[in-house]
């Protein structure tokens, strides 16, 4: 693959690098956000050797490149004038100067928008400590159980568990850069409610707390996502007000001490408070679907989310899943049926390997399935056979709803985050066996179907729909 040629293709067919905001790229793919989307060429793009597919979403121009990712990128880096951003970051679909007001018919995309750029910083660290967390879990328990006395494992232990413990601030910063305001003082209002001062009255059970006569409620704020995203809200809409009635020369001084002070006292009295309760809820719902309609709840969950994630919809789920591990400390749904996902994308092209009589690219759908099942990467297999040929997608959605059926039933609960693939299954601890059996059974059926199914060796036009990013389930 000539790289340097495909960069100049690339740039060519979006506009050019004069109509290029900034260009970043995730784990499959490159990510640009142009000044005017209308001079990019779609269709040259997709008749390119090395690219799988082009979506637009989130006010983002994403070409999918696959394992020809990180050479092109840097070659378009290197060669051409260019902003640079991020490495995987879901944050960048502000940066258009033209943004779309918010409306009846786009409010649901806009709210998904804000929780998605919201959680994202967060998941690469919930991600760290959760596997650092299994780590020392099959230290103590293979290697030497008298480990988790020393203070060795106490130091890396809280190392691991600070992603969690101060996940309410990292979420701020998420939130607040989504909006648009000051991260730094959305971050301060939401640490003020993991303070030694405050976690002190709560760990001593204090009585009758007020501020400015208003009763406090003493709750623990570790490990939550609401209290944050709420602060994060009213801090910048206070940020915004007072930058309009503060006089310009007192702005650096009072605006970010009323911030603060605004933001970080109702975080206290109503946000903190309010945010519980509606994770309570969430918890409760959840719960209230493992314990009646689980497995089924998973299988379709499981069969839905290769649509879900063309749709950008699986980008909701994300603050669930943060918020059943801290309430009920355990995930029973939604990570299991992520895994169950990126295996049955496997399974389908191991059953198009099968099923192909040309050697080279039964070669190619090998490497593909081995990239979902071992590193979670499904981007190349849904782009270049699954929905490329259209019958896989059968096969994934009957191997994702097998497979979570048999795992739900099993008992499969993941109790610290991590990925999606065959590596995150110490995740799973005494439920792991569980787990593997549902990893089994839907890698299998999805193969067996999509061999009976069979495929049509020309391939179905390409699908022009919108695509949303599969960054989080990997």
């Amino acid at each position: 693959m000539d790289y340097q040629k495909l960069a100049a293709a690339i740039i060519k067919n979006v506009g050019g690098e004069e109509n290029i905001q900034m260009v970043n790229h995730c784990m499959t793919r490159l990510r640009f956000n142009l000044k005017d989307v209308s001079k990019a060429d779609k269709a040259a793009l997709e008749d390119l050797n090395g690219v799988l597919g082009v979506v637009y979403a989130g006010e983002q121009y994403m070409v999918i490149l696959g394992q020809h990712l990180i050479p092109t990128y840097e070659a378009i880096v290197k060669n051409y004038s260019v902003t640079a951003g991020a490495t995987v970051d879901e944050n960048l679909d502000d940066l258009s100067q033209k943004k779309e007001p918010l409306t009846w018919k786009n409010w649901g995309s806009k709210f998904i928008g804000f929780i998605s750029a919201s959680v994202t910083p967060l998941i690469p660290g919930l991600i760290a400590g959760g596997m650092l967390k299994v780590v020392l879990l099959l230290i103590v328990t293979f290697i030497d159980s008298a480990y988790s006395k020393t203070p060795s494992y106490m130091l890396l232990s809280a190392i691991a568990d600070a992603p969690f413990y101060f996940m309410p601030i990292i979420v701020a910063y998420g939130a607040a850069n989504k909006l648009g305001g000051t991260p730094v003082y959305a971050m301060v209002a939401t640490a003020a409610l993991l303070h030694g001062n405050y976690t002190s009255l709560v760990t001593e059970g204090a009585k009758n707390v007020t501020l400015f006569g208003v009763h406090v409620s003493l709750l623990s704020y570790g490990s939550t996502l609401l209290p944050a995203l709420l602060i994060a809200v009213v801090a910048y809409y206070a940020e915004q007000y007072l930058n309009k009635i503060v006089p310009g020369i007192f702005r650096s001084v009072l605006v970010g001490m009323g911030t603060i002070f605004i933001a970080g006292a109702l975080g206290y009295l109503i946000l903190g408070p309010l945010g519980n309760m509606l994770g309570q809820v969430i918890a409760t719902v959840f719960m209230f679907l493992n314990s009646t309609v689980g497995p089924l709840a998973v299988g379709l969950l499981a069969a839905a989310l290769p649509w879900m994630v063309m749709a950008g919809m699986h980008t909701a789920l994300a603050p669930f899943m943060t918020q059943l591990l801290s309430n009920p400390g355990y995930d029973a749904i939604l990570r299991p049926a992520f895994i169950l996902h990126n295996m049955s994308e496997g399974g389908a092209n191991l059953g198009v390997a099968a099923r192909t009589k040309n050697a080279q690219f039964r070669s190619e759908c090998i490497s593909l399935a081995v990239g979902c099942i071992v590193a979670g990467v499904t981007e190349p297999a849904i782009y270049g056979v699954n929905l490329k040929y259209r019958k896989p997608m059968y096969g994934v959605m009957a191997g994702g709803f097998v497979g979570g059926m048999v795992a739900s039933i099993l008992g499969a609960k993941a109790y610290v985050m991590g990925y999606s693939n065959l590596l995150a299954l110490p995740i799973f601890q005494q439920t792991v066996l569980a787990m593997v059996i549902g990893i089994v059974v839907a890698i299998v059926t999805s193969a067996i179907v999509t061999y009976v199914l069979g495929i049509d060796e020309q391939p179905a036009a390409k699908v022009t729909e919108p695509v949303c990013p599969n960054d989080l389930s990997g």
